[in-house]
């Protein structure tokens, strides 16, 4: 079988090269340690972030969560008791009025230990918060990612069908006139049935990808859907692992449960502790004045609350090897996100360096081929449809690399910096 001459991988470069999407080219790591800065993403992109993101129902009700804590929170800083008013009149043999004023006494301030165990919990709900809103950005940028390379694809099925069509139809106009077998016109009626059930399974994929978008997007949303682009940056040595590891929103909400967990043991300490109520009454019988001070001391005989403080010492060896666990997952997360997306970007970039050359020019080397005869019916569809294939290819290439990209700037926290929203928590209502 004829092989066109020039090598797989040149010609697969050279089809992936016309698939790249312009921008600028990445640049190496600046080689200082840990140090890094995101380059700018495309404003379109940014404005529509900071439209859909706040809007989402999943971080609206982060958002209605933090609100509560912080509700939670104001309320556990009030006083726990009110005082109490009595009256008390009698008429028998002996006229009696009483007034009365009671006010149990908050003794070891058990109101403050309320107040961190509910200042711990809010400091974790809004680290959850934040976790969502960043996940929510990151579910939306990898669904433009596979609408976008869905939408390409779907371009490209239909250029293989019109490619196969015009086949067919040659190949049938040959084969009537006796220059082609039977054998290589059917094989063409077939292939060109091929690509119309690869079509229509592309297309199935494109509305799928549509639908993972539009799950995100308030239905009050029309802005136009924007592109991205390939050009990412190269990362630089993840010298900085554990800072980064410590300011991600989720290590920092299972390490704000353990500061709240361990609250809880004060405040569970505290509250063994039982407070006296003190009352003070004033009142007169038979005219002859009567002031009376009380004073009530609870007994713990019954329940002296000793297996609440166990419970909560148990509940913090809980948070504390959750966020072990949390840490270990981010961890490898990370670093594995790292590999990923070197390895994509690295593959992306093999493939752009290798040549110039378009993918419309190998197939119309492979049709001149074919036409002179220097190719069988058969070759010329092995050769085409790896050409196309071979594009295909390039585009899910793309998409993994942008994919690779989400992940690590989701499992690093830098989603909000690579789109320059720092100020975003203030658009959507809720203070940092």
């Amino acid at each position: 079988m004829y092989r066109s001459e020039l090598p797989t991988a040149v010609l697969t470069a050279l089809l992936l090269t016309s698939l790249a999407a312009p921008g600028q080219a990445a640049q190496p790591p600046d080689g200082r340690k840990g140090a890094m800065t995101l380059p700018a993403s495309s404003p379109a992109l940014i404005e529509f972030v900071r439209k859909v993101v706040p809007s989402n129902p999943r971080v609206r009700a982060a958002r209605s969560a933090l609100n509560a804590r912080g509700a939670f929170q104001a309320a556990a800083s009030r006083p726990l008791y009110n005082p109490s008013f009595s009256f008390q009149t009698q008429h028998t043999y002996e006229n009696r009025h009483y007034l009365g004023l009671r006010q149990r006494i908050d003794l070891v301030d058990k109101r403050s230990a309320r107040t961190a165990v509910a200042s711990a919990d809010r400091l974790a709900v809004h680290a959850d918060y934040i976790f969502t809103r960043r996940a929510v950005t990151a579910d939306l940028l990898s669904g433009l990612a596979g609408y976008q390379t869905s939408v390409e694809r779907d371009a490209l099925a239909t250029k293989r069908v019109r490619l196969m069509q015009d086949f067919a139809a040659l190949t049938k106009r040959r084969f009537e006139a006796g220059d082609t077998a039977r054998v290589e016109f059917n094989l063409a009626v077939l292939v060109f049935a091929d690509a119309r059930m690869q079509q229509a399974t592309v297309r199935t994929m494109l509305i799928d990808a549509r639908q993972q978008v539009t799950n995100l997007i308030p239905p009050d949303i029309s802005t136009p859907w924007p592109t991205l682009e390939a050009g990412l940056p190269a990362l630089p040595a993840q010298d900085d692992l554990e800072s980064l590891l410590t300011e991600l929103p989720e290590v920092q909400a299972a390490q704000r449960r353990v500061d709240s967990a361990k609250a809880v043991i004060a405040l569970r300490k505290r509250q063994k502790v039982l407070d006296p109520t003190v009352g003070v009454t004033h009142g007169d019988e038979d005219g002859e004045p009567l002031i009376g001070v009380n004073l009530t001391l609870p007994l713990p005989l019954r329940n002296p609350f000793r297996y609440e403080v166990t419970a909560a010492y148990r509940q913090y060896q809980q948070a504390q090897q959750t966020v072990n666990d949390v840490v270990r997952r981010a961890r490898a997360r990370l670093i594995n996100a790292f590999e990923r997306y070197r390895i994509a970007r690295n593959a992306w970039k093999d493939w752009q360096r290798i040549g110039p050359a378009s993918a419309q020019q190998q197939a119309d080397h492979l049709r001149r081929l074919w036409l002179s005869g220097e190719l069988s019916a058969t070759e010329f569809l092995v050769e085409t449809s790896w050409t196309i294939d071979s594009q295909d290819d390039a585009l899910q290439l793309r998409q993994a690399l942008w994919l690779a990209w989400f992940e690590w700037l989701l499992a690093s926290g830098k989603v909000d910096e690579w789109l320059n929203v720092s100020s975003y928590t203030k658009t959507d209502g809720t203070p940092d």
